[in-house]
């Protein structure tokens, strides 16, 4: 979903007529924060994905980690609208996650449905502990679980939450906003002296 909202949001800003180069020049405030939180999320995931038993056992203190420096970078650049909605899909995943002792709840009924046999068994038997089902999961955080699906015709199927769409849509506005920067910029009149040294515009 994070890839579908930033290629929709280059689309966008293409068709209203942004710059990409502008995507290359904009700098989050703290962005090395940024950096390390996605680092460390994707990391924590690939060591689960292998069965890495310290990263399984202290996988709560390592999201919380990686999302208080997400949500530092997030808080420092409020300044631009479509941040809030990155940052409240960011806090729906996180209570997801913290409320459920560090897994993620999912619905395996979608699974099966779409055919994550492999996702579904690996679940079913503990070896992706950072999912849960979606009945085991902790009161309201069912209704922040991946409970939802691609169409059918989408080519590259995947289940995501409330909290995804958040983000996506977050990322979207944000992509296309960045690329409209300096869109308006109208030349700057030069100065010209003549012979007598009297200005002109």
């Amino acid at each position: 979903m994070i890839f579908e909202g930033l290629i929709l949001g280059i689309i966008v800003g293409k068709l209203r007529g942004g710059n990409v180069r502008n995507l290359g020049k904009f700098m989050f405030k703290s962005s090395f924060l940024l950096v390390f939180s996605l680092i460390l999320q994707l990391g924590t995931s690939i060591l689960i994905s292998i069965g890495y038993e310290k990263v399984i056992d202290n996988r709560m203190f390592i999201y919380i980690v990686a999302y208080i420096m997400l949500f530092i970078v997030l808080f420092l650049n409020l300044g631009r609208g479509s941040v809030w909605f990155i940052l409240i899909g960011a806090i729906a995943n996180f209570a997801a996650i913290v409320l459920n002792g560090g897994s993620m709840p999912i619905d395996v009924a979608i699974l099966e449905k779409m055919n994550f046999e492999n996702m579904l068994q690996s679940i079913k038997i503990g070896a992706m502990p950072n999912y849960i089902d979606i009945n085991e999961a902790y009161s309201f955080t069912i209704y922040l679980a991946k409970r939802f699906a691609t169409p059918i015709w989408y080519p590259f199927k995947q289940i995501f939450s409330a909290g995804d769409i958040g983000i996506s849509l977050g990322l979207l506005l944000f992509t296309q906003g960045i690329m409209q920067l300096n869109r308006h910029h109208y030349p700057s009149k030069i100065l010209k002296f003549d012979y007598r040294g009297k200005m002109k515009l």
